[in-house]
């Protein structure tokens, strides 16, 4: 905790907090944009953070207001894959806690698992599956209710403004595994049994420390591809990039709409 208060008051100096948070996937960076105000510090500034080495996250915790809200943004996020323990990634929650966030709004880039979902599109995580291998809890605190990760009423009031906004918003279950090379088909054949929409390989770190800290999360997954075997394609993280791009509007055109009318 100590760190976490370390990390917290460096942030404190230089940004304002905010009871609101977004976690940033890969390609959605581009909402920084839209943050009147904005005051901005890299997580190489910050004591504890780690800087994302992959293509598509800046790095850097951003304030300010979007559709007068006041708003923090880890744009750019880190992953178990990059070698980074789970702990590491929950500091980041951790302090997000400590500078008083209660809800956050987390996105990610997915491949979907069938082939009846367009891409690019935009899906809501209602449930998700640990096939990480790992848990960001280990050592303590123990036995988190996990019952409701995504917000049930938070979710209900997202589908709305999805449906005033004429935004094709689906809904579904995302798995999570360690990466970083991409599935196969029978690994993908086998999500599809245990009843996951969407595949990454993230997300489900951040989601548990939040609930640990009962903060409440909605979450987005930007269906930037077709998972393997779906479709005759080979997999590059060129494509979910330029996916992110594509649907970049429509994604700030919804989290507006979340900022603005659910929160």
């Amino acid at each position: 905790m100590d760190d976490v208060k370390a990390a917290g008051l460096i942030i404190k100096e230089k940004i304002e907090p905010s009871e609101i948070a977004l976690v940033l996937g890969s390609g959605l960076g581009v909402l920084t944009e839209e943050a009147q105000g904005k005051k901005e510090i890299f997580y190489s500034e910050i004591p504890g953070f780690a800087k994302s080495t992959v293509p598509g996250h800046e790095g850097k915790l951003v304030s300010g207001e979007i559709e007068g809200k006041k708003v923090l943004i880890l744009s750019g996020r880190i992953h178990y894959y990059e070698g980074h323990p789970m702990e590491k990634i929950a500091f980041m929650i951790d302090t997000l806690a400590f500078l008083g966030v209660k809800k956050l709004i987390i996105t990610n880039a997915g491949g979907s698992l069938w082939k009846k979902h367009k891409i690019p599109s935009l899906m809501l995580l209602k449930d998700h599956i640990n096939f990480m291998g790992a848990n960001p809890l280990r050592g303590g605190p123990h036995f988190i209710d996990m019952s409701d990760p995504y917000n049930e009423e938070l979710r209900k009031k997202v589908k709305k403004v999805a449906k005033k906004l004429k935004i094709k918003l689906k809904e579904g279950v995302y798995i999570a595994v360690s990466g970083p090379s991409y599935e196969t088909k029978a690994e993908i054949k086998m999500f599809r049994k245990l009843g996951a929409d969407v595949v990454g390989m993230s997300t489900v770190p951040e989601v548990i420390a939040a609930r640990k800290n009962n903060q409440d999360v909605i979450g987005i997954s930007c269906l930037t591809n077709y998972a393997c075997g779906v479709v005759n394609k080979p997999l590059s993280h060129e494509e979910v990039i330029e996916s992110g791009r594509i649907i970049a509007s429509e994604f700030i055109k919804l989290i507006k709409g979340i900022l603005r009318e659910v929160f």
